[in-house]
């Protein structure tokens, strides 16, 4: 089995994982109905690491999990992870990942251009979603979490060899 095809089947496998465990036991954590996102967290340390083509499959895929096991029409979700996927996948090999600020700060980008492109699909697509709204009190709940939650993720996901850089001079 290649690598690629290693890395996109655990990274899939990984991110449906984290949003089965979102829709389930991450409600207890909720404040005023938000809770974090380790799918987006994973998606965006795959497309850093392994490249556009892993994660906008896998952000697809686990995208489609997501429609699934939510009230939204299905792609909804498949899109906003393709897109994302993508974006960070075009930044392979070009930044440096420190422990702490890059995880932050990517992370925090992916959270609003998840929100920007979920607000532009609601109404582009005319989706009643009621008090729908990009920069309200729960996109700073959700960037928060997401904002904690990445050093800690990133640093677990680096662990793993799939993921490591097979050439030696990019870190």
């Amino acid at each position: 089995m290649s690598r690629d095809l290693k890395a996109f089947l655990l990274s899939t496998g990984m991110i449906a994982g984290a949003i089965v465990l979102q829709s389930t036991l991450l409600r207890w954590v909720a404040v005023r109905g938000v809770i974090p996102d380790p799918g987006l967290i994973i998606l965006v340390f795959v497309g850093i690491r392994r490249g556009s083509m892993t994660a906008q499959l896998s952000g697809f895929a686990s995208g489609l999990v997501e429609d699934f096991l939510s009230l939204s029409p299905l792609g909804f979700h498949a899109f906003i992870r393709t897109v994302v996927g993508f974006l960070y996948g075009l930044t392979v090999g070009s930044i440096f990942v420190d422990p702490i600020l890059m995880p932050v700060v990517l992370t925090l980008v992916a959270t609003l251009i998840k929100a920007l492109s979920s607000s532009l699909l609601v109404s582009f697509l005319a989706i009643p979603a009621e008090g729908f709204s990009v920069f309200t009190g729960p996109l700073w709940i959700e960037m928060g979490y997401n904002a904690v939650l990445a050093p800690f993720m990133f640093a677990l996901l680096g662990t793993l060899k799939v993921f490591k850089p097979q050439n030696k001079d990019w870190i």
